[in-house]
């Protein structure tokens, strides 16, 4: 399996990078998520989208977040249909100020 790393670019997790392993969730909800935003964050869901590193690539899937899951250019994700994600890629959930680069190799 390829190496991947969530890079933080803005918001709580700003200059923070992760390595996603198999799969990592992100939302308020701590006994789910692994990347977990203060109960506080506004925009952000308990359970809000995943991010998944497979044999076949990189894909970032909304979990029916209230207020969206959103590729850098503004492309909203359906619900519960995962995205294939390319080196570089960015997104951000509910607004661009809780942004991140999904980085490989």
């Amino acid at each position: 399996m390829q190496r991947v790393r969530l890079a933080g670019r803005s918001g709580v997790f700003e200059n923070t990078e992760v390595e996603v392993r198999r799969e990592i969730t992100l939302g308020r909800n701590a006994e789910v998520c692994q990347l977990v935003y203060p109960q506080t964050s506004r925009g952000i869901s308990r359970i809000h989208c995943k991010i998944q590193n497979t044999e076949t690539g990189v894909y970032l899937t909304d979990l029916g977040s209230t207020n969206g899951t959103f590729l850098t250019d503004g492309t909203r994700l359906l619900p519960d249909r995962p995205q294939r994600m390319p080196d570089g890629q960015g997104f951000y959930l509910g607004s661009r100020d809780n942004g991140f680069d999904i980085l490989i190799g």
